[in-house]
């Protein structure tokens, strides 16, 4: 639960790096809360609202995060672009994200060294 709290803490810092971990235990917490509502709102006959509002409000913190895990494998920024890219676009991402950290992204912006 911390990454995810941690995530949501940091939903507009878009210029540090996300480690690995942390970006995927997000993606997990997010994903069981995510069903956890679906469940609620099949159980009490109004589907749609309540997770559309989470997604909404999960949206920045996830913008951030992502880009924070492209900066952490050293790739450009630029490369949102390949979800542009009809069906594979999407696929390339997650490759992207499933990267290992680089050595020169270990560093933090908060040091001043990059």
């Amino acid at each position: 639960m911390y990454w995810y709290i941690d995530a949501l803490k940091h939903y507009a810092d878009f210029r540090d790096v996300a480690h690995r971990r942390a970006f995927w235990m997000f993606m997990l917490i997010n994903l069981i809360i995510s069903v956890a509502i679906i469940i609620i709102e099949l159980a009490t006959d109004h589907p749609g609202w309540l997770d559309a509002l989470y997604s909404i409000a999960t949206l920045i913190p996830l913008i951030a995060l992502m880009t924070r895990r492209l900066r952490d494998t050293g790739l450009p920024l630029y490369s949102w672009l390949v979800l542009l890219i009809p069906v594979i676009g999407p696929l390339l991402m997650l490759y992207f994200l499933c990267l290992p950290s680089q050595p020169r992204a270990q560093l933090t912006t908060h040091t001043g060294v990059l």
